[in-house]
């Protein structure tokens, strides 16, 4: 009894710790630069531009999305107000400590004190994929919540068209690595009836499946990451290739496959590093007909400004042709921002002054997205 009532004890602090570390997070790294810059100045394109963004790490936060916060980057009022016609919400399942773009070690998974602050179910204190799965429910919870406002899209039927500006905003899932796979390739299937569509492979580190580029080896698709990747692709999921190391890039091109994106990434030609994509890697995925969300944090993209973005942007549109760029904002992402969801709009004068038509402009702030995810996601039943 004793026994029990230390282990007992050493949860709850470590609970404690992670709630407080989780808080702190949310309030510090997640905070906007300069929140009160939301108002869009002097659009030249017009009307609002709907916007589709490739990333966000919102649902790793014990934050109700449907009110606006005071902390974070994205929740349904500062989407509605930026007019994000699409988020995709990403299951964010492993995070090592001593995590860096370099070379991230082994080391105790942070995300595992996560779920034990936000209350997940215990089978996920321990567990990669059944964070994955708690995260899902969360938005699955809140879609179903939100009367409509907030719609869970598994299928391209329920895509908004990409002129539009909708009264809600869609939202697909996407899980950032196929971490703890335990259940093998019948795992893929576990995620795709909890409603994921976007799987990126690998994260900060390694796996079973793929090497990451920040990871320890830095390897290539592992004859398991094949059986996944292929599992993947014939129950009609996207691949998404952020974090995945130049070995899993190559690796997956070579497989033919035609669902492939990056959500969330820099490239070499504005912002050196590992992290982000080489221009033969940019044209290697555009040639699949493959899309890349520019990030908007200084990892990505060199810079804490919109100019910084825009200018990742248009070399990605020069080397890749602007059809393969779109949003990736990595928003909640524990990285700073110039801007929230709220304040998305304020690219397009940054997009305009890096020589972009109006066009081009409604293209990459959504347009792309959207006319990739109509080729790429399943049908409707």
């Amino acid at each position: 009894m004793r026994l029990a009532i230390r282990v007992l004890a050493v949860i709850c602090f470590l609970a404690g710790i992670a709630l407080y570390g989780v808080r702190a997070a949310d309030r510090f790294l997640n905070a906007p630069r300069r929140p009160a810059d939301r108002a869009a100045p002097g659009n030249p394109v017009g009307r609002p531009v709907p916007v589709v963004d490739l990333h966000t790490d919102a649902l790793l936060w014990d934050r109700p999305l449907l009110e606006r916060a005071s902390t974070g980057q994205v929740d349904l009022p500062r989407l509605r107000e930026g007019h994000v016609i699409l988020e995709v919400f990403s299951a964010t399942n492993s995070f090592p400590l001593g995590a860096n773009y370099r070379r991230t070690p082994p080391g105790p998974d942070l995300v595992g004190l996560v779920a034990v602050a936000n209350h997940w179910p215990s089978a996920s204190w321990d567990s990669p994929l059944e964070r994955a799965l708690a995260q899902a429910a969360v938005l699955h919870r809140t879609a179903d919540a939100s009367h409509g406002r907030l719609r869970l899209v598994t299928s391209r039927d329920g895509l908004p068209s990409p002129g539009s500006d909708a009264d809600s905003t869609a939202a697909i899932l996407s899980i950032e690595g196929l971490h703890g796979l335990h259940d093998g390739v019948a795992a893929v299937d576990r995620l795709f009836a909890a409603g994921f569509r976007i799987f990126g492979l690998a994260h900060m580190t390694d796996n079973a499946v793929a090497g990451s580029a920040h990871g320890w080896r830095k390897g290539g698709l592992t004859p398991f990451g094949y059986r996944v990747v292929a599992r993947i692709d014939s129950l009609g999921g996207i691949v998404d290739l952020a974090h995945a190391s130049a070995s899993t890039i190559t690796d997956v091109l070579a497989t033919g496959a035609t669902r492939v994106m990056v959500s969330h990434t820099g490239v070499d030609g504005t912002c050196p590093g590992n992290r982000n994509l080489s221009d033969g890697e940019l044209r290697a995925i555009a040639a699949t007909g493959g899309i890349v969300g520019i990030g908007f944090w200084k990892g990505a993209v060199c810079g804490d400004d919109l100019a910084a973005i825009a200018r990742a942007i248009r070399h990605a549109a020069d080397v890749a042709g602007a059809d393969h760029v779109a949003l990736g904002s990595d928003f909640d992402g524990a990285v700073r921002t110039p801007v929230d969801a709220a304040g998305i709009q304020q690219l397009v004068p940054a997009l305009r002054a890096a020589g972009f038509s109006a066009s081009e402009i409604a293209a990459i702030m959504g347009g792309n997205a959207i006319r990739f995810l109509e080729r790429t996601l399943p049908p409707g039943d």
